[in-house]
């Protein structure tokens, strides 16, 4: 396991960040794309794309190489570049950007002007959400895909994957947020997020339960390996893409165990945007999360040979930890934090647990004082997710919302 581990994440540095701002002349609420591509002149062809709901950060995670970048405007929201009608812009007319492997450059920013007579040299088209272009490489193409609850993909095997082989993961299993039905206006969306080794179809319990007749699943899916504030972005990248879209109201959103964190870095990460998404934030259930770290990753960290990532973030007083819950979370967003208690691992702790993270953990006053709601379960870590008076509980929040 350990030397998959330390193979994938060998392959991981030879990654390069991207990043940086797109300006526009005007303030705006249209959707903005920027591109990333590579090719000689004449036969450039896309490498990933990036959506947003109006001027602010993007971000691109690519292979070592030579890049170009550019953005438009889409005047008509059709996910299409069309010349002549959708203002652009390249970064530097055109000029190549070098990278080499464990390398970020964030100083490329991009200004869209009214009056540009820059044109994006090759045609692009995403209206259904997947990156066209020889060479694509968008995680953005199961953003909304739409599968079922027993897909095969959503598996144990798979979880494992996620953790010692992330790369192989995102390559071979798909990251990204699943539909289990067509996008439903009047149905409000509640995002499920998994936690450390775990899947969508740990879910299946509270998906189940859910009125279906006014809400809809949806599934986070990734590699829990990579640092949290990583897997935070992505989400965030994911459910931008979504909301320029859709323009979906309204959002609830439940996370299991290390997904807690991941959704709170999350929620930070929207409020700081303020591109209107934050707004339609309507509920927040964290369920058994470690909100002041996780012994286990620390030992991890201390003594195994290879680290995931993510074990840094998880080990108590972390920095990742330390800032988290430093923002507020916004008044008009209701926090229900619930916990269990039902475990007996006396092996890492001789405190109150739940077979994995100690309840004083889950119940850390910094996340506590910010919950409207705190309640426990006699389950285990995972057993939890089982539980028919959890599954009420969030049935009974979510009607309430509902009826608003």
């Amino acid at each position: 396991m350990f030397q998959r581990l330390e193979r994938d994440l060998t392959q991981a540095r030879e990654y390069a960040v991207l990043r940086g701002s797109v300006r526009t002349e005007h303030p705006t609420d249209l959707p903005i794309l920027v591109l990333v591509y590579t090719g000689a002149v004449g036969r450039e062809h896309l490498v990933d794309y990036f959506v947003m709901a109006g001027p602010g950060r993007y971000y691109f995670l690519v292979p070592a190489g030579t890049y170009r970048l550019a953005a438009f405007l889409d005047v008509n929201r059709d996910f299409t570049y069309q010349p002549g009608m959708d203002p652009s812009a390249l970064l530097s007319a055109g000029e190549p950007v070098r990278l080499l492997g464990a390398t970020t450059r964030d100083d490329l920013d991009i200004e869209v002007r009214d009056s540009s007579r820059e044109h994006i040299p090759f045609a692009f088209s995403s209206a259904d959400g997947e990156g066209n272009g020889e060479g694509s490489r968008s995680d953005l193409r199961f953003v909304g895909a739409v599968t079922r609850m027993d897909d095969p993909r959503f598996s144990d095997d798979n979880a494992r994957r996620g953790l010692w082989q992330p790369v192989e993961f995102v390559r071979q299993v798909g990251a990204g947020v699943y539909f289990l039905e067509p996008y439903d206006p009047k149905k409000i969306p509640v995002l499920f997020v998994h936690g450390a080794l775990g899947h969508p179809g740990n879910f299946a319990a509270v998906v189940a339960a859910l009125d279906r007749g006014r809400f809809q699943p949806w599934l986070a899916y990734y590699p829990t390996a990579p640092r949290l504030d990583t897997t935070a972005m992505a989400l965030d990248r994911w459910m931008e893409q979504l909301y320029v879209r859709y323009r979906y109201r309204r959002l609830a959103v439940v996370a299991h165990s290390m997904g807690g964190l991941v959704v709170r870095s999350f929620i930070n990460r929207v409020v700081a945007a303020r591109d209107g998404r934050a707004e339609g934030l309507c509920l927040f259930f964290s369920v058994s999360t470690p909100w002041d770290g996780s012994e286990l990753a620390q030992h991890a960290v201390d003594l195994a040979p290879v680290v995931a990532p993510s074990w840094y973030d998880m080990a108590p007083r972390s920095p990742f930890l330390r800032s988290l819950l430093e923002p507020e979370l916004p008044p008009s967003l209701p926090f229900d934090l619930l916990y269990s208690y039902g475990g007996n691992s006396r092996l890492m702790y001789s405190e109150p647990n739940d077979g994995s993270v100690a309840v004083a953990s889950q119940l850390f006053p910094r996340a506590r004082s910010r919950a409207r709601t705190v309640r426990g379960f006699k389950e285990s870590h995972t057993s939890i997710l089982g539980n028919v008076d959890l599954a009420a509980q969030l049935n009974e929040e979510l009607a309430t919302l509902a009826a608003e």
